[in-house]
C-alpha cells in the first residue's frame, strides 16, 4: 500500500489535533468513576503550547487550553510553556506515526513516551523546567527537534542534546524499552545538561 499524501501543518495543528485532544478528555470522562481522578487533573490544565514548523507550508500554532478543552489560536492565551520547533521533515514523520492521536504526538514531541496525557501535575513538572533539548533520532527514518520550556525565547544552542537511535526510539514509545535501562546501557546518550534532560524523562513518564 502507498503512503498517503504528506500532512498539512495547519490542518494537522489547526484541526486534527484539537480534536482528538479534546476527544480523549472526552474518552476520559466516558470512562466514569474508575477515570474520574485523571478526568479531573486534564480539566484542571490551562495552559499553551507553541508549536513552530520551519520550511514550505509551515508555520507558528498556539495550542491552547482552557479547563483542559483544546483550541488552536492566532495568538497565544497565555505565555506557552512549551514551544516546539520542527522542520517540515521532523514534522511529516512524527504527524505519521502519531496519526489522529493527540496523545501520541505528544509523547512523541517529548521523545520518552507513549501517548502523554495532559494533567496538572504534568504542566507543573514540565513547567519547572528552564532551558531546550534537542531530541535526535537517528536512521533513515530519523528527525531532529527543539523542545523548549520557559516563557523565554528559543535559544540559538540547546542546553541539552539527547539522542537514540530509531529502534531504540521505537521501543521507547510502545513501551517495550525501559528509558532507565536505556540510559544505563547506553541507548539514550545525553550530552549538556544532564539534570535537565532527566528532569524530562522524569515529566513525560510520571503517572497521571
Amino acid at each position: 500500500m502507498k503512503p498517503g499524501p504528506p500532512p498539512d501543518p495547519h490542518r494537522y495543528y489547526t484541526e486534527t489535533i484539537p480534536r482528538q485532544f479534546n476527544g480523549a478528555l472526552d474518552a476520559q470522562e466516558r470512562l466514569g468513576e474508575g477515570g474520574r481522578d485523571v478526568y479531573q487533573a486534564m480539566r484542571a490544565v490551562d495552559a499553551t503550547i507553541c508549536v513552530e514548523v520551519r520550511g514550505e507550508g509551515g508555520g507558528r500554532f498556539f495550542l491552547n487550553v482552557r479547563e483542559g478543552r483544546m483550541s488552536a489560536g492566532d495568538a497565544p492565551a497565555q505565555a506557552p510553556f512549551l514551544t516546539v520547533v520542527q522542520d517540515r521533515s521532523a514534522f511529516e514523520k512524527l504527524a505519521r506515526e502519531a496519526g489522529d492521536s493527540a496523545l501520541a504526538l505528544l509523547g512523541g514531541l517529548s521523545g520518552l513516551a507513549g501517548e502523554m496525557r495532559l494533567t496538572r501535575k504534568r504542566i507543573e513538572s514540565l513547567g519547572q523546567l528552564q532551558g531546550a533539548v534537542r531530541f535526535s533520532v537517528g536512521g533513515d527514518g530519523g528527525f531532529d527537534l527543539i523542545t523548549h520550556f520557559g516563557t523565554g525565547p528559543v535559544p540559538e544552542r540547546p542546553t541539552a542534546s539527547i539522542a537514540v537511535d530509531e529502534d531504540a526510539y521505537r521501543e521507547l514509545r510502545s513501551g517495550q524499552l525501559d528509558p532507565g535501562a536505556a540510559f544505563m546501557n547506553g541507548k539514550i546518550k545525553v550530552e549538556g545538561d544532564l539534570q535537565l534532560a532527566m528532569q524530562l524523562a522524569l515529566a513525560a513518564l510520571s503517572s497521571d
